[in-house]
């Protein structure tokens, strides 16, 4: 898949939808975004999702927020994009890729697992604590944060 990536300064409406698509309280999309590389994923010069990368101590990078739009989820964009920050934390001198996502997030747990990365670590009742409402997936309560990392090297990109 070619997607093409643009880094984005200013934040549109239909980049705030995608950004709340996957982190749903403003509050803490800005915890991260203004340290961040924010870019707008287009595929056929249509808008189809964001990726937002943030440098952390001890050369991590994370991916602090992906999201594609719900029409076009299920084709690889996702993946491309995961392979996208391991190529550019590779190039950035950056040994580990990073991602929190919920434990009740089953579709993306699946696919960052696809894309190499292993939980390594749970944050009990991370969502019931840092945000103001209750967030229901796959219909359960969302409550526990799951780390997942993937060292970075030449030869585990795109496995």
């Amino acid at each position: 898949m070619a997607l093409q990536y643009e880094r984005f300064q200013t934040v549109s409406p239909a980049i705030r939808a995608l950004l709340l698509q996957a982190d749903p309280e403003w509050d803490q999309v800005m915890t991260y975004l203004p340290q961040s590389t924010g870019l707008t994923l287009f595929w056929q010069r249509e808008l189809v999702g964001v990726l937002v990368l943030t440098v952390r101590a001890h050369r991590v990078l994370e991916i602090t927020n992906l999201s594609v739009v719900p029409a076009k989820q299920r084709r690889g964009i996702g993946q491309a994009a995961i392979r996208f920050a391991q190529q550019w934390g590779s190039e950035h001198g950056q040994t580990t890729l990073r991602v929190a996502t919920g434990s009740t997030s089953l579709g993306q747990l699946y696919l960052y697992q696809k894309c190499g990365l292993r939980i390594v670590a749970v944050e009990p009742d991370y969502f019931t604590r840092h945000y103001a409402l209750p967030i229901w997936e796959n219909g359960l309560r969302l409550r526990d944060r799951l780390i997942l990392t993937q060292a970075l090297s030449p030869e585990n990109q795109g496995s």
